[in-house]
């Protein structure tokens, strides 16, 4: 919470959908790969925001033990009309993940957001994203949007998973072919990844935007790549996946 408090902090417009409070409903779960599950939920009056967000989640009904809340990137986009989130969940979960775990159809949560800013604005010309792991799922919102949505925006996602844990690859692969301007390149490794990510800044340096979401020892080491390689603090954003 100390992270979201800062960010309002330094953002205090993009952050103020923190205060809208929304009421969903669990409609199901799906299984997409490895330990990796999507939560679906619907409301009756879903809140605006941009493809790429996140919210705080809660299960009041529920007897949490801890941490009562968790933050979730949305992983739909907004004409999908409804509210999806993607977490690992292993054998052993943690109290939160149990409970959202064992939700039946009809249950409430609560949702406070969408707020943040790893979203594409009008002003970026080319965006390079890089996504670890579960940090797939802001871009899952942001490239569904693209391909309803197509603008002159070239978005290139270097996009690092396990061999065969790349979560809603079948969806990426049907949007980027609606989009001529999607290019998506699949790692497994962390050498690859900072290999992509070294082409893409050779090639484009302060002429992009670049978008990273993942652990944050990855976000971590990666922006201080972004910054020895001389790209501006202000064309970097990133969203730290913690606890996952």
């Amino acid at each position: 919470m100390f992270d979201v408090i800062l960010r309002a902090c330094r953002h205090p417009i993009l952050y103020s959908g923190v205060r809208r409070i929304t009421t969903l409903t669990f409609k199901e779960k799906i299984h997409e790969t490895g330990d990796i599950y999507s939560f679906i939920f619907t409301a009756a009056n879903l809140p605006s925001w941009q493809a790429g967000q996140h919210s705080i989640f809660t299960i009041p009904a529920r007897p949490v033990e801890g941490k009562t809340w968790r933050p979730f990137s949305v992983a739909s986009s907004p004409h999908e009309n409804e509210i999806r989130i993607g977490t690992i969940v292993s054998a052993e979960p943690s109290s939160f993940k149990h409970h959202l775990s064992t939700l039946n159809p009809g249950d409430k949560i609560r949702m406070f957001g969408p707020y943040g800013e790893l979203y594409i604005t009008k002003k970026m010309r080319h965006v390079v994203g890089v996504a670890g792991g579960i940090g797939i799922t802001p871009f899952r919102s942001i490239i569904a949007d693209l391909a309803k949505n197509p603008t002159d925006t070239k978005l290139t996602l270097i996009y690092s998973a396990r061999e065969g844990q790349h979560a809603y690859r079948g969806d990426l692969e049907k949007w980027r072919e609606q989009n001529p301007n999607i290019e998506i390149i699949y790692t497994t490794t962390p050498e690859e990844v900072n290999a992509e990510l070294a082409k893409q800044v050779e090639a484009y340096k302060n002429d992009a935007h670049y978008l990273l979401s993942g652990p944050p020892k990855m976000i971590e080491a990666l922006c201080s790549k972004l910054s020895e390689s001389g790209i501006a603090k202000d064309h970097v954003l990133n969203d730290p996946f913690k606890g996952y």
